[in-house]
Formats: C-alpha cells, sequence, structure tokens
C-alpha cells in the first residue's frame, strides 16, 4: 500500500512540475534604455530633423569597379557538387553583365526620402496610394527588413499593401483598408549612414526607428518584422515603446532557449518528446511535407550556425570589403540557409537571378556586409539582455513552409504576451515576400482588420 502511495506521490509530483513548466510565463521588468546618443566620432551636434528626397544615383565607375574585381576572382569549387559549381559560375556570369542603371531606375520608383538621427543619415521609404474613396482608411505600417536583406526584398509586397484593390483584395468590414507603408534601411544597412563609434547595437537601432516615425508624425501604427534581425528588431521596438504601436505582425519568428529557465525547460521537454518522431520529421523535410509541428530542436540551436553570428566579425568585414565574389558566396549562402532544407536545392530555383543580384549589388555598392556584420556581434553576442524583452502588445505570427526554424506557441507566449493568432504560410522561407507576396499581404491585412474592428468594437 505505501509503494503505491509512494508512487502516486512521484507521479503527481512529476505531473505538477511539468505543468507548472508549461503554463509558467515570465515577466521581465521593462527594458530601460537611454534616450539619446550620438553615434558619429566627431562632437554631436543636433541634429538636422528636414525630412528630404532621395534619389540612388551610384557612378558608373563604381559599378564597374565591382565587375573588373569579379572578373578576376574565382568561387571556390566544392569537388561535389557539380550542379552547386555551375550554378555559382551563371551567378557570376549574371553579376557580370548586370544593368545596374535599368534596376537603379526602377528602385528609384519607389519614393525615398532621408533624415538625420542621432547623427546618422537614415534612408526610408515612404509609399501610399490615394484611397479610392471617403469610406477607405489609410493605415501606416512600418516593415523592418532583416539581415541579409534589404527594402528591395518588399518591391513585390509594397504595391499590394498600398493598393490592395488593384491585386484583388477587399479588407474591412466598415471601412476598407489600405496601407501607407514606411520601410528603413536600417541604420549601418544599404543607404542608412554607417555609426562610426563603437557599441551600435539593435537597442539604438530600435529607438533611432521610433524617432523616425515620430518625425514623420506617426504616432499609432502598426509594425511588420522579418528576415530574423527584423523580427527581433520589430519586437523591441513594440517592447520598448509599446503606447505607439497597434500591433505586431511577425514571419518566422525565433524566441531564443535561453530566453528564460522555463523556456529552455519546455524545449528540452520537447526534443524529448520529439524523440520518436524524428525519423517522420526527417522524412517530411526530404519530401516537403508540411511540418507545422515540427519545432526547432534544442541540440539543432546549439550546433547549427544558422541561428549565430560571426564573432570576429571585424575580420569577416575586411575580407568581404575587398572581395565580390566573397560577398556574393557570403550573401548567396545564407540566403540558401534561411530558404530551403533541401541541400541540392539552389537559390535559382527559388528566386530569379536578377533578385538575387540586385541584394548583392546594394551590398556591395554600399559597404553594407562589414557594418551589418559589426551591428549584429555587438547586438548578440555582446550586448543581448535586449532579448529578453517582452511585449504585451496583440502580436500575431506567420511560418513558412521552409522556415529554418520554429516555435510552439506555449514558447511563443513566453515572449510576445498577447499573441492572438499563427499562421501557415504554403510556400517559402524568410524571404517569403519575393516568393509568395501574395499570402503574406493577406496575413497582415488580416491582422489589422481584426485589430481595428476590435477597436471600433
Amino acid at each position: 500500500m505505501s509503494s503505491w502511495f509512494f508512487f502516486s506521490v512521484v507521479v503527481i509530483s512529476i505531473f505538477s512540475i511539468l505543468l507548472s513548466i508549461y503554463i509558467h510565463k515570465p515577466d521581465f521588468p521593462p527594458l530601460e534604455i537611454d534616450p539619446d546618443d550620438y553615434w558619429k566620432l566627431d562632437d554631436p551636434e543636433k541634429d538636422d530633423d528636414t525630412i528630404y528626397s532621395f534619389t540612388i544615383d551610384i557612378k558608373e565607375s563604381e559599378v564597374s569597379n565591382f565587375k573588373e574585381k569579379l572578373e578576376s576572382e574565382r568561387f571556390l569549387p566544392t569537388l561535389y557538387d557539380t550542379n552547386y559549381d555551375n550554378y555559382l559560375n551563371e551567378l557570376k556570369q549574371v553579376l557580370l553583365g548586370f544593368n545596374w542603371k535599368q534596376h537603379q531606375h526602377f528602385l528609384n520608383t519607389f519614393k525615398q526620402y532621408k533624415t538625420e538621427i542621432e547623427g546618422l543619415k537614415i534612408h526610408f521609404l515612404r509609399v501610399s496610394t490615394p484611397p479610392k474613396d471617403k469610406k477607405s482608411r489609410v493605415v501606416p505600417l512600418l516593415i523592418f527588413h532583416g539581415f541579409p536583406g534589404s527594402f528591395w526584398d518588399f518591391f513585390k509586397i509594397i504595391p499590394i499593401l498600398t493598393n490592395p484593390s488593384r491585386h484583388g483584395f477587399d479588407f474591412g468590414v466598415e471601412e476598407a483598408i489600405q496601407f501607407e507603408v514606411i520601410v528603413p534601411s536600417l541604420p549601418g544597412f544599404i543607404f542608412s549612414d554607417k555609426p562610426t563609434k563603437q557599441g551600435f547595437n539593435a537597442i539604438a537601432t530600435a529607438r533611432i526607428i521610433a524617432k523616425l516615425m515620430y518625425r514623420l508624425n506617426l504616432n499609432n501604427y502598426f509594425v511588420h518584422g522579418t528576415e530574423g534581425y527584423g523580427s527581433d528588431v520589430a519586437t523591441l521596438l513594440s517592447s520598448l515603446y509599446p503606447t505607439r504601436i497597434a500591433g505586431l505582425h511577425l514571419s518566422n519568428p525565433f524566441v531564443n532557449p535561453t530566453f528564460s529557465t522555463f523556456t529552455l525547460a519546455k524545449y528540452a521537454l520537447k526534443a524529448m518528446g520529439q524523440k520518436d518522431e524524428d525519423r517522420e520529421n526527417q522524412e517530411n523535410r526530404e519530401t516537403g511535407k508540411d511540418n507545422r509541428d515540427q519545432m526547432t530542436d534544442l541540440a539543432d540551436y546549439f550546433k547549427q550556425d544558422k541561428f549565430a553570428y560571426p564573432t570576429n566579425s571585424q575580420a569577416f568585414g575586411a575580407a568581404f570589403l575587398n572581395s565580390p565574389s566573397g560577398t556574393a558566396k557570403y550573401i548567396e549562402s545564407r540566403w540558401k540557409q534561411l530558404s530551403t532544407f533541401f541541400a541540392e536545392t539552389n537559390l535559382n530555383e527559388l528566386f530569379t537571378m536578377d533578385e538575387i543580384a540586385t541584394e548583392i549589388y546594394l551590398y556591395w555598392l554600399t559597404d553594407t556586409l562589414p557594418s551589418a556584420l559589426t551591428i549584429l556581434d555587438s547586438s548578440f553576442n555582446f550586448e543581448s539582455v535586449w532579448l529578453s524583452s517582452q511585449v504585451r502588445i496583440p502580436t500575431a505570427v506567420s511560418y513558412s513552409k521552409q522556415t529554418p526554424w520554429r516555435c510552439s506557441k506555449d514558447i511563443l507566449e513566453d515572449r510576445y504576451l498577447n499573441l492572438t493568432r499563427i499562421s501557415e504560410l504554403p510556400k517559402g522561407g524568410m524571404f517569403h515576400h519575393l516568393q509568395d507576396g501574395h499570402k503574406i499581404a493577406e496575413d497582415i491585412f488580416s491582422f489589422v482588420e481584426l485589430q481595428l474592428l476590435h477597436k471600433n468594437n
């Protein structure tokens, strides 16, 4: 009798511990940050708050320099995958024959601006379409790109968001909805200035973008973050300035296992529970079947470089600064790593060569890769307290089919305390805005529509 009693007590105790792990939600105090800083080496000066139009105008000599250097370099052969080697050679030929002026003209069809914040001139797109009638509502939407990404990644989705009726969308119960879209080049990226003072990180990025929106007189807006770092900064912004943001929509966010002790325990328990499913999950990856129930494995997190950024950013940056082929190979390999499970799949099967080449040119012509790696190094490897920030405003999450990571609902709720929905997109990876723009636009519209309806009622 006593042995049964003891066994029952043990079982009940274990069950209680497991239950407490799953229902426990960490509650961290709000992150406190400095209200201001200055990111140039010279003496701080008052920012010029003028907002002026910006037109991309790259000198032909810079484009020629890229092509001349690239032509003298060669990609390192893989020795085992001739298909991939052939693809890299094709990419090199596309880059050598790339008509930058033509693509520059297309990029300039989007209205672009610059303004100075904390000593840095910040580049951003601000795109809207006049509403078709008085019943239409224009809603501000701030979009964050990630790494290695840029505003270019949204050229397919911006027209849908700003002029939905033209693309077959009809959202809004009480009034039609369309967006005014703001897409900044994050500080240190593309046409935004590069910080010259040490220590610039995600916290400074979020604060600067908050100041940008305030300067644009947009004090209540929705936020969409994507491509890893873009989701992280969007999360941080929503945590720091919750009264300014009406809702947060994220593509493929990741909650670090070290977010809290209970979060780590949830990952560990799920990893043990998934051991019997490993074979099936692997088969799903190999056949391309739906893997929505497959969460990122704890061991996978600690051994895979897709979750990490280089710690020796200065050395990497110096190499990329002087090597077009190195820049191209890094961006290409990172995109592949974040876009497909399948090693035999090349990027030209997922994106057009023009889309890949434009990203590479943007990063090279603006010296973005060295700057971006330094900022990521500072953000994730030195000053990572911001990764424990929590969001209390309404949040929606979408995961795409080929996302490199995935978090379960109970883990997402550790960080996003007002998680309203999780949706699944049928195709794409981290850069799915280029692969299936209509679906991600539809998901953003649906979330915003429900939030506005709830607010009005």
